[in-house]
């Protein structure tokens, strides 16, 4: 009935009604519509993040300098402190020592009793007279 040109255009339909009906509708472009929306919206927070984050890791690094020449100055106060600790304590030991060869050579004077013109030793006071 119908000829050979009929039976391609209605092959090249059917083929052609598949095609259309793999292709996406008007609800599929406003999906991919909102999608592109939603992944500018979340590019944009990522970018703000990233910012956010290199700022705090660079503040960090800031703060483990200063901790760091913190710590340094801690030592060498320190080390100071423990110097002078040092110097004190040596200054106190020589203080002794000229103090105990002092009382030693004090020691040896106290030792010999030593009598006044009139037989009265110079060591012990004078007895108080009671009237």
């Amino acid at each position: 009935m119908y000829g050979k040109g009929f039976k391609e255009k209605e092959k090249l339909y059917v083929e052609l009604k598949h095609i259309l009906a793999r292709q996406p509708g008007p609800e599929a472009a406003e999906q991919l519509q909102l999608y592109r929306h939603t992944l500018r919206e979340k590019t944009k927070q990522l970018k703000v993040l990233s910012s956010e984050l290199n700022m705090y890791e660079s503040q960090s690094q800031e703060y483990k300098y200063e901790i760091e020449r913190l710590a340094n100055e801690l030592l060498n106060v320190k080390k100071k402190y423990l110097t002078q600790k040092r110097k004190e304590h040596e200054n106190k030991e020589k203080e002794r020592a000229l103090n105990n060869m002092e009382h030693d050579f004090s020691g040896q004077r106290t030792r010999v009793s030593r009598y006044t013109g009139g037989g009265f030793p110079l060591s012990n006071p004078p007895p108080k007279i009671v009237a």
